[in-house]
């Protein structure tokens, strides 16, 4: 992993080369680079990515605006489950624009046999993530 660097109090950038499938993801958060490590370390992951799936959304119900939102991860099992996965602060969970790319990625997810799940730092902490 190259070393994340900060910007202006910003979250921590930087990429990371999966161990699983030999790529190199960019990340926006401390979080998402330790859930990249968990999940290559993680031996009932057969491969993951990162935004690597579009899904649109309308983002102001009053014009029709749509807008793309591309979910964090994209987890495949061995066991042949596959999970879309969302990395959000808890006190974000709220905020409108939040719920509308949660509700489009939850219609997605339903349409093509995928399970949704949100990761605040309560879970990740439960996890051993951070």
């Amino acid at each position: 992993m190259k070393r994340p660097r900060r910007r202006r109090g910003h979250y921590k950038r930087g990429s990371y080369i999966s161990l699983k499938s030999g790529k190199e993801f960019k990340f926006r958060s401390g979080w998402e680079a330790n859930y990249m490590i968990h999940l290559d370390k993680d031996g009932s992951v057969s491969d993951w990515s990162y935004e690597s799936v579009s899904i649109d959304y309308v983002s102001n119900v009053r014009t029709g605006r749509k807008r793309k939102y591309y979910p964090d991860f994209i987890v495949e099992y061995l066991d042949g489950r596959k999970e879309l996965v969302e990395i959000k602060p808890k006190k974000r969970l709220n905020q409108l624009t939040v719920k509308k790319k949660i509700d489009a990625a939850t219609d997605w997810c339903s349409t093509n046999a995928y399970t949704f799940k949100v990761l605040t730092e309560v879970e990740l902490k439960q996890m051993g993530v951070i």
